[in-house]
């Protein structure tokens, strides 16, 4: 089903300015475009920067003298909103019919089993992200945690992530999974899940919001 994932890229990348968090950047036509860019980013194989890099120039363009470092790639990095990837896994789980009845797709007694859970993390402790993620600094006692918090839902059966949102890590974990429940909506079959949770996410406002999705507990 690679095609499958090509088409989501190809599908979400069709108007690739609205991903651009910069004005004037990726405005120009170069050989090495947006779209290769964010191509990079999915398919690299895990080593080195550098080594994945010059290996998908010589995949791509049969050469490996174009002038394109690591370096320069982190920096056209920090340009492109990082939503990005959301759509295109999104996009990928519709056109696989993520959320048709496919015999393909393993389920429990028929249905798809989704786990919701949240975690905080540690994030890069530089000050323009303590901002963005709202980490205070004026204690003079001792400087808060870089962390964050993360909540997500996956279909634990099929290895599929179907929502992650990257938070405050002073949130509470209900909100933000309430936020996951509407941003999965379009993408699962409702009456054919079954969502799972730990104890610390029993609560009745979770429960209702689910039943009101024609889900099940």
């Amino acid at each position: 089903m690679f095609y499958l994932y090509e088409s989501a890229i190809d599908t979400v990348l069709t108007n690739h300015k609205k991903f651009v968090n910069t004005e004037n950047k990726f405005s120009r036509n170069r050989k090495f475009e947006f779209q290769d860019i964010i191509k990079f980013f999915l398919f690299n194989k895990g080593s080195s920067n550098q080594d994945d890099l010059d290996d998908f120039l010589e995949d791509k363009f049969d050469e490996v003298d174009l002038e394109l470092t690591r370096q320069n790639l982190s920096q056209q990095r920090t340009f492109i909103d990082p939503f990005v990837f959301k759509e295109i896994s999104k996009e990928y789980l519709k056109n696989i019919n993520y959320n048709v009845n496919n015999p393909l797709f393993k389920t429990f007694n028929g249905f798809f089993l989704i786990a919701g859970d949240g975690s905080n993390f540690e994030i890069p402790d530089f000050e323009d992200v303590r901002k963005e993620f709202r980490i205070k600094n004026d204690s003079l006692v001792r400087r808060e945690p870089s962390d964050a918090k993360f909540s997500g839902l996956m279909d634990v059966m099929n290895g599929f992530l179907l929502d992650g949102i990257i938070g405050n890590h002073r949130q509470a974990e209900l909100p933000l999974m309430h936020q996951n429940l509407d941003n999965i909506q379009d993408i699962i079959n409702p009456t054919q899940s079954i969502f799972i949770f730990d104890r610390g996410y029993a609560a009745m406002e979770l429960f209702v919001h689910i039943i009101e999705m024609n889900s099940f507990l």
